[in-house]
């Protein structure tokens, strides 16, 4: 299957806009602690939605094949950990938006729980740490600009807790979010060809898209074995996990 190339330009314009709004954020707050090279926040795993996955697995075709090979390995340890755990327990099928919607926390925090690296980090990798940083998610870009209004927290680490007097300048965590969740919906909808339920939320962890090729994907398959080919309510919601 060719790769979606309108929807993903899409998304990367949209990635662009996240970027400048960012540097505005720090433009103004030069006091963000958060330093070139660190990488505390990726000591730990995080979801990840459809668009993002297939842009980073496209953005992997990019780089050296021995490269890839690395991380992938890297990868396979991460998947078996998480899978050890039952991630599906957070699959849910025909539900109001507001429970699949809060699945993106529950999810999140089950996987920050679990001891590990995400598994683009690199601290030795001379080009960054972030061995996908081009491609990165839009969570890792905003993290340290942003504040989470329902968690009622600054989206970083422990260096934050004494400035709370930066929320002001900082830019919403959910900025641009609803246009990223459609982009989700429109690119399911392509490989799919409109054939499933509407209502799809999908969620991974970089594991995803370093184990296995997007544009190659069987997606009609993968969605029929988890029940979403029958129609549903225009007001039901489903939640896939996919690690």
């Amino acid at each position: 299957m060719n790769a979606p190339n309108a929807i993903l330009e899409k998304y990367a314009a949209l990635m662009a806009d996240i970027d400048q709004k960012t540097a505005e954020v720090y433009s103004a707050a030069p006091e963000i602690p958060c330093k070139n090279k660190c990488y505390e926040c990726c000591e730990q795993l995080f979801p990840v939605s459809f668009v993002e996955a297939f842009y980073i697995s496209e953005g992997l075709k990019k780089m050296d094949r021995a490269f890839r090979r690395k991380r992938l390995r890297a990868a396979e340890k991460i998947s078996e950990k998480i899978r050890a755990r039952n991630p599906a327990q957070f699959e849910k099928r025909g539900v109001d938006k507001m429970t699949a919607l809060r699945t993106h926390s529950e999810f999140a925090r089950f996987l920050h729980e679990i001891e590990s690296n995400c598994p683009a980090l690199d601290p030795k990798n001379p080009a960054g740490a972030c061995t996908v940083y081009p491609f990165r998610n839009h969570d890792c870009r905003t993290m340290g600009a942003s504040f989470d209004a329902s968690e009622k927290a600054i989206v970083g680490c422990f260096r934050f807790a004494s400035l709370k007097y930066l929320v002001p300048k900082l830019m919403d965590f959910s900025y641009r979010y609803p246009e990223k969740m459609a982009l989700d919906r429109e690119l399911i909808f392509e490989l799919t060809g409109g054939a499933l339920t509407p209502n799809i939320l999908y969620y991974t962890t970089m594991c995803g898209p370093l184990l296995k090729d997007y544009a190659a994907e069987d997606w009609m398959k993968f969605f029929s074995e988890k029940g979403l080919l029958e129609k549903s309510k225009s007001d039901e919601y489903w939640v896939v996990i996919d690690v």
